[in-house]
């Protein structure tokens, strides 16, 4: 009885804390005073990201004048010892792999398809450890001679600001995931001098949407981020090139031919990256020397090629015509050179990320356009009269928008970066016209982008613009079919159609023949379409003569694909039929919405109670309002061992999994395919009955099991 009452004491207690107004509840108390309250904290978290990235610039200078003391320019470079040359990055990457393995996880790699995934899969929600890891972590690789660049770091690292700042307040939800997205686009705009890239890339790759409530925070936390950093340095541009233009019409064919190549070297560098890192994971050697071994690898490149170490930019200068006579980028101008480079810079990237450096992709997608560029600009010069053609800095410039826009997938994001970079209005048009081509055949060619892919590993989402939650594309449409007798035979007037659908109250009617396979459907505004006929010929109509052909589903199949045939404005249903096409129900759009507004609300709720605002250790459940409860399951007996998707334990106990933790690890959205293990803990949803019956079952031996009961 005294362990029941203080059961019960305990979840009281934690419903209370949970029932508290948040400062976000209090401060805003009407819908605008909330939109107020989110612009003034986007602007907070502007500065802060400024003042993030600034310090993050400054860790990367200072642990650089201690890994190369003579300096990090190339000229600098080629001057150093190789032992230096070796063992600076190798030192790193011994600091970065155990670093970033023992603190957060979360921070290795690129950075910006871990804030997609906190996005998509947990409601905003980024540790704040991982702004401090990362930026430790991508600062010592950077600065020790790592290939890759900054600003996937300070993405990641105004997200997780962003996170914290918004957490701390209260916010939930879609609002959490907002403010997240405003801290991605304030560290585009501090490294790159670029708000409305910024704006731009947070819209299209992170939040995948656009809307005035949703921009709001964007544009403020950019502008105020781009202010911060003015304020510092002042206002400059980050490549000052000469005034290209473009010479004549006719020279769209040569950019067209560089969108063409420039999807080709951007589906190269995606599938290099991710085969290294595969490559990397089955080395039969401690997780925590890859890093030192990629590390070394670069220094051994860098003896001979030390423009594939750090960012990149004076190598990207030297390309576009304006690297200072005393720099060794500015003799990089032949052809052969440069297609060396490209080479070069994805298999340093690819072993840099791979083997366990912390840093971005995207000055590497630079580099490799600006090579990639400036080499056919001056092929193009040879064959070309110089009359006809601009300088091979213009075609560098291009390039250099072409492969982000082929690696992202991102064009928009792609065009005003490098506006921005260059400030130069006169290459807007053949750089729109060659980052559009470059997107289109990248997709083509390659269906996820370079960060994308990760997130389809994981199965976080099936693609960065569709939003789904994994427990949405697992799920198939059993789970919310519907029967319909809103069917009539070929043989049926409009007369007879019209009376269906008032029985029904349906807009869409299916045509069945007698062994009710379907043959099509015939809606309202179908039968509208004909009012004003002849008399004599609407009477003469039958469903047959004004039905479509209607895409099907079977009862197996995932709501995703239900999801991709309703994105189709004229379908509002989708049929399903069995093996024999037998109609048997439909799904609606409405149906869909419904669900995946629950899904969607339960998920964040349950993420909420596993982020520390239910603290009751001797509680399995605690009740809802609604009858049902919130529980969480240690894994054990029949549970261990068994994938979500093998067990499930919707259909067999009526309880659904919203978050999972694996044995030692950090909550997260569970993967349908992953083998759970003893010790992992499952957090759920359901009646109470049913989750204790499912929490007594894990209990029991896994021989004593015969039955779901």
């Amino acid at each position: 009885m005294v362990s029941e009452a203080k059961q019960t004491a305990e979840q009281r207690s934690a419903v209370a804390r949970t029932a508290a107004p948040t400062l976000y509840a209090r401060l805003g108390r009407t819908p605008t005073g909330r939109g107020v309250f989110r612009l003034v904290l986007a602007a907070i978290l502007g500065v802060a990201t400024a003042y993030g990235s600034l310090l993050f610039r400054a860790l990367i200078g200072a642990i650089a004048r201690v890994a190369f003391p003579g300096g990090i320019r190339l000229r600098d470079l080629r001057a150093a010892s190789p032992l230096r040359l070796i063992l600076s990055p190798a030192i790193g990457g011994a600091i970065v792999g155990p670093l970033i393995r023992l603190l957060a996880p979360e921070a290795r790699g690129h950075g910006v398809p871990e804030v997609m995934d906190a996005c998509s899969s947990l409601g905003g929600r980024i540790r704040g450890r991982v702004a401090v890891c990362k930026t430790l972590a991508s600062g010592i690789t950077i600065g020790s001679g790592g290939s890759v660049g900054r600003e996937g770091p300070i993405v990641q690292i105004g997200a997780a600001l962003g996170s914290k700042l918004g957490q701390l307040v209260g916010m939930r939800g879609q609002y959490l995931i907002d403010t997240v997205a405003a801290g991605a686009a304030a560290g585009i705009a501090a490294t790159f001098d670029a708000p409305i890239a910024g704006v731009v890339f947070a819209s299209e790759l992170i939040l995948g949407r656009g809307s005035v409530r949703h921009m709001g925070p964007l544009i403020v936390a950019a502008v105020i981020s781009t202010a911060a950093v003015h304020a510092q340095y002042g206002a400059h541009v980050t490549f000052l090139t000469p005034s290209y233009t473009l010479v004549s019409a006719w020279e769209l064919a040569l950019y067209l031919l560089i969108g063409l190549c420039a999807a080709l070297v951007g589906v190269a560098f995606i599938r290099f990256l991710y085969f290294s890192e595969d490559l990397w994971t089955r080395l039969p050697l401690p997780i925590f020397t890859h890093a030192t071994i990629g590390g070394a690898i670069i220094g051994l490149l860098a003896l001979k090629f030390p423009q594939v170490m750090g960012v990149g930019y004076e190598t990207i200068e030297g390309v576009l015509g304006t690297a200072s006579s005393d720099s060794e980028a500015a003799v990089l101008h032949g052809p052969a050179m440069l297609v060396l480079l490209i080479a070069l810079k994805i298999f340093a990237t690819s072993t840099t990320i791979g083997s366990g450096g912390s840093g971005g992709v995207f000055a590497p997608s630079l580099f490799l356009g600006a090579c990639l560029g400036g080499s056919l600009g001056s092929l193009f010069n040879r064959w070309v009269p110089s009359n006809e053609m601009g300088p091979p800095g213009a075609y560098g410039l291009v390039g250099m928008g072409a492969v982000v826009a082929a690696t992202t997938h991102a064009p928009l994001t792609a065009i005003l970066i490098v506006f921005e970079l260059c400030n130069r209005h006169s290459i807007i048009l053949p750089l729109m016209f060659a980052c559009t081509l470059a997107s289109l055949l990248s997709s083509a060619l390659a269906r996820e982008s370079i960060y994308t892919v990760k997130l389809k590993r994981r199965s976080a989402l099936r693609a960065a613009m569709g939003g789904q939650s994994a427990q949405f594309a697992a799920s198939d449409i059993g789970t919310l079919m519907t029967p319909t007798r809103a069917r009539v035979w070929p043989t049926a007037s409009l007369a007879e159609i019209v009376d269906r659908a008032t029985a029904c109250h349906a807009h869409t009617i299916y045509v069945t023949d007698h062994k009710r396979r379907l043959l099509g459907f015939v809606t309202m505004d179908d039968v509208a379409s004909h009012i004003q006929d002849d008399l004599t010929q609407r009477r003469k109509l039958r469903a047959k003569d004004v039905m479509h052909a209607a895409e099907t589903l079977r009862p197996e199949h995932s709501l995703e694909r239900c999801l991709t045939l309703l994105q189709n404005p004229m379908a509002d249903e989708v049929p399903i039929v069995d093996g024999r096409l037998r109609l048997i129900g439909r799904i609606t759009r409405a149906d869909l919405v419904r669900y995946y507004s629950r899904e969607a609300l339960a998920r964040d709720t349950v993420l909420s109670f596993v982020d520390g605002q239910w603290s009751a250790p001797a509680a399995d459940a605690i009740r809802l309002a609604d009858g049902d409860v919130k529980g969480q399951i240690v894994v054990a007996g029949f549970l261990a061992g068994s994938t979500l998707s093998q067990l499930n334990l919707t259909n067999r106990f009526g309880v659904r999994v919203y978050a999972f933790r694996p044995r030692g690890g950090e909550t997260t959205i569970p993967d349908q395919q992953l083998p759970l293990s003893a010790g992992d803990t499952l957090f759920v949803v359901g009646p109470q009955d049913e989750v204790n019956h499912l929490i007594a079952r894990a209990k029991r031996d896994p021989s004593e099991l015969t039955s779901p009961g």
